[in-house]
């Protein structure tokens, strides 16, 4: 089953956040099912490149370029210079990207006297506690020592680097991951028809974290129409995914 040669560009794994020199914060994904939906388009033709985190699961076909990053800040600029050097056919956004990532630590007694020095100028505003968690964190630039007691991690959002695929190359067909947990599938519906607008996704693969295993794996695949396709294993969704796209884009599988 070819796909006449597709450019396909997948990512997988989970993002990892350093908090210092040997401690860092991160997600469980593994890239399984990111490297079962690289497998299935490259069985059937398609010339992938694999953007990846370090410990991701790698594909047992080997792709046209595999590429490893390791916290979000990386995967946005290599996102972005992939998508300014090449064009893909369709993009398989599949990573679990950290949505915050450390700025630095912070005593409590850095914070309090942070904090009492606004307090006392009459400044304690949402403004004022960012200024203070600010002038009060030290940045992770060594292993901390274990003597420092309490400490307090400062965390700022991370790029939101699916909005920016569509921006760089509007023709390519997209397709999105939304987890959630502990929803009804009509929740589940909504955060994915969300992400759809949002981001300008062709295909949104909708799981709830209480219904995936090692193996098993339930999910439903939204299109713009609404719900295309469901699955129960990973290997399901790879293939579910496969077709999905071959179809939208008019290839034959």
């Amino acid at each position: 089953m070819q796909s006449n040669g597709l450019s396909v560009l997948v990512t997988a794994g989970g993002t990892i956040e350093d908090i210092d020199t040997v401690r860092s914060i991160t997600n469980h994904s593994t890239g399984r099912l990111g490297s079962l939906v690289a497998d299935e388009f490259a069985a059937g033709g398609a010339r992938i490149t694999y953007l990846c985190a370090e410990s991701a699961v790698r594909p047992q076909l080997p792709p046209e370029r595999t590429v490893t990053i390791r916290s979000a800040g990386q995967l946005a600029q290599t996102l972005e210079c992939l998508l300014r050097e090449q064009r893909f056919d369709c993009v398989v956004h599949s990573m679990a990207v950290s949505d915050f990532t450390p700025t630095g630590v912070l005593t409590i007694e850095g914070l309090a006297s942070a904090l009492q020095q606004r307090i006392s100028g009459g400044r304690l505003s949402p403004e004022a506690v960012s200024e203070a968690l600010a002038s009060a964190a030290l940045a992770p630039q060594k292993k901390i020592t274990s003597r420092s007691g309490q400490l307090l991690l400062a965390l700022e959002q991370t790029p939101k680097a699916i909005g920016m695929i569509k921006a760089l190359q509007p023709d390519t067909l997209l397709v999105g991951f939304k987890l959630l947990s502990g929803v009804g599938e009509d929740e589940l519906v909504t955060a994915g028809q969300g992400l759809i607008r949002q981001n300008g996704c062709g295909f949104v693969l909708c799981n709830d974290l209480s219904g995936i295993g090692p193996e098993e794996h339930e999910a439903l695949l939204l299109g713009n129409s609404g719900v295309v396709g469901r699955a129960q294993t990973k290997a399901e969704i790879a293939r579910m995914i496969f077709e999905q796209v071959c179809e939208e884009i008019g290839v034959q599988t």
